[in-house]
C-alpha cells in the first residue's frame, strides 16, 4: 500500500530533524570529550602532541562512527566515500586555494611594509612537523567538523527539510557557532577551564569561517575540497603566521602587533576567499538556471 504524499513529506521531515540533531550532537560531544581527554592527558604526558593526538582520537572513533549509522539508517549518499582521484583533486585545490591567499596576503604585506621579512626556513624539522601537524589537524578538526556541519547538516537542512540555499546556509551557520559555545558550557559544568574564550570577534572568525568553508563545499559538490582548505588555513595559521614555539617557514617583524593575523588569515583567506568563492557559486548557479 503505496503512502500518501502528505505522509511521505512528514516523514522526510523528521528524518531531516532526526539527523539535523543527532549530527549535531554528535559533534559536540564528540569534541566535549576530545577536550575532556586532553585535559586528563596533559596532566600526565608532558608532550604537547601527545594531547593532540589523544583528542583526536578520541572525537574521530566518537564521530565517524556514529555519523556511519546515522547515515546508514536513513539512507544517506556518503558525502566522502569512494575516495577516488577526483577527490584528492578537490583535497588540493582546497588547500593550494587557501595557501595561495596565504602567500598573496604575505607578498601584499610585504610590498606595503606592514611586516619585514627577515629571515625564511625551510627543513626536515619544518616538514616533518607540518606533516604531524596536518594529520592531527585532519583527525581532530578538520574531518569531523566538516563531515557533521557541512556534510550531515547541511545535507538534512537543504535535502530533507528542503529548505532554500540561503536558510540552509544560515541554519547550518547557527548550529556550527552553537558548537563551541555548548562544549564551553559542558567545560565549565565539569570544571574544566573553557579551550576557546567565546567573544564576539571569536565568533564573528567562526561565522566567517563557516561561510566560506560552505561556499567551497557548494562549488566543488565536495567535502574533500573544505577538509583541504580547512586543514591548510590552520597550518598556515600554525608554522607561517603564529608559529609560537613551532618551527616556523619564516621570521618577521610587524608594524602593529596582530596585523599579519587579521591580514593574511582573516582578510585574505577567509573574507577575500569567501567573496571569490560566492562569486563563483553566484556564476555558477546564474549558468544553470539560465540552461
Amino acid at each position: 500500500m503505496s503512502m500518501s504524499p502528505e505522509h511521505v513529506t512528514k516523514k522526510r521531515r523528521s528524518s531531516g530533524i532526526a539527523i539535523i540533531g543527532m549530527s549535531w550532537l554528535t559533534m559536540t560531544l564528540g569534541l566535549f570529550f576530545a577536550t575532556l581527554a586532553g585535559e586528563f592527558v596533559s596532566t600526565i604526558v608532558a608532550a604537547e602532541w601527545m594531547v593532540h593526538l589523544t583528542q583526536a582520537v578520541v572525537i574521530i572513533s566518537i564521530v565517524l562512527p556514529v555519523l556511519f549509522v546515522i547515515r546508514r539508517h536513513f539512507h544517506m549518499k556518503s558525502v566522502l566515500l569512494p575516495l577516488t582521484g577526483k577527490s584528492i583533486i578537490h583535497l588540493l585545490f582546497g588547500a593550494l586555494f587557501a595557501t595561495s591567499l596565504a602567500f598573496i596576503g604575505l607578498a601584499i604585506a610585504s610590498m606595503n611594509n606592514w611586516i619585514t621579512i627577515t629571515e625564511w626556513h625551510f627543513s626536515a624539522e619544518f616538514l616533518l612537523a607540518v606533516a604531524l601537524n596536518s594529520c592531527i589537524a585532519f583527525l581532530y578538526e578538520a574531518l569531523p567538523e566538516e563531515l557533521s556541519m557541512r556534510g550531515m547538516v547541511y545535507d538534512g537542512l537543504r535535502f530533507r527539510l528542503r529548505l532554500p540555499v540561503f536558510f540552509a546556509y544560515v541554519t547550518q551557520i547557527i548550529l556550527f557557532l552553537l558548537v563551541p559555545m555548548s562544549v564551553s558550557l559542558l567545560q565549565e559544568l565539569v570544571g574544566m577551564d573553557a579551550g576557546n574564550r567565546i567573544t564576539l570577534d571569536y565568533m564573528i572568525l567562526l561565522l566567517t569561517y563557516g561561510i566560506t568553508l560552505q561556499l567551497l563545499r557548494s562549488l566543488t559538490g565536495s567535502l574533500w575540497a573544505s577538509i583541504g582548505f580547512h586543514i591548510a588555513y590552520l597550518e598556515v595559521a600554525r608554522f607561517v603566521v603564529v608559529p609560537g614555539d613551532r618551527p616556523a617557514l619564516l621570521n618577521y617583524t610587524a608594524q602593529d602587533n596582530g596585523l599579519a593575523e587579521i591580514f593574511i588569515l582573516y582578510m585574505m583567506i577567509i573574507f577575500v576567499g569567501g567573496i571569490i568563492l560566492a562569486v563563483l557559486n553566484a556564476w555558477r548557479w546564474w549558468r544553470i538556471h539560465k540552461s
